[in-house]
C-alpha cells in the first residue's frame, strides 16, 4: 500500500465532496434571476457546468489514486501517477497565474488558494511514485 498516494486519494475525494455539494450550493446562490439577460443566464450555466467538470476531475483522480495506492488493478502505476502529478502541477500554475494577474487585492492570492491544493497534490503524488 502506498500511503502518500492514499493520502492524495483521500484529499482528492474530500475536495470532490466539498466542490460538488457545498460549492454547488454556493454557486446556485449566484443564479441570475428571471429578468436577467439570456446571455447572463447562459454564462452562469456554462460556468456551473465548468464547475462540475472540475468536480468530475477530482472524483476520477481520487478513484484512480485510490486504486493505484491499494490494488493491483492498474498496471502502469508510475506512468499514470506521473500524469496526475503533472496535471495537478499545471492546474496549480494556471490557477495561481490567473489569480495573480486578475486579483483586485493581495488577500485574494490566499483566499483563492486552490493552487496550494494543486501543488500539495502534485507533491504527494510525486513523492509517492
Amino acid at each position: 500500500m502506498n500511503i502518500l498516494l492514499l493520502i492524495a486519494a483521500a484529499l482528492s475525494l474530500l475536495a470532490f465532496a466539498a466542490h460538488a455539494f457545498v460549492g454547488d450550493m454556493e454557486y446556485r446562490a449566484l443564479k441570475p434571476d428571471e429578468t436577467s439577460s439570456s446571455k447572463s443566464k447562459e454564462t452562469w450555466l456554462q460556468a456551473r457546468c465548468g464547475w462540475h467538470w472540475v468536480s468530475v476531475d477530482l472524483l476520477l483522480s481520487g478513484i484512480v489514486l485510490l486504486l493505484i495506492a491499494t490494488t493491483e488493478i492498474i498496471k502502469s502505476k508510475s506512468e499514470i501517477s506521473l500524469l496526475l502529478c503533472i496535471y495537478f502541477f499545471v492546474c496549480g500554475v494556471v490557477w495561481f497565474a490567473i489569480v495573480f494577474k486578475s486579483k483586485t487585492n493581495d488577500n485574494q492570492i490566499m483566499v483563492l488558494g486552490q493552487w496550494i491544493f494543486c501543488f500539495l497534490m502534485s507533491g504527494l503524488i510525486y513523492a509517492g511514485i
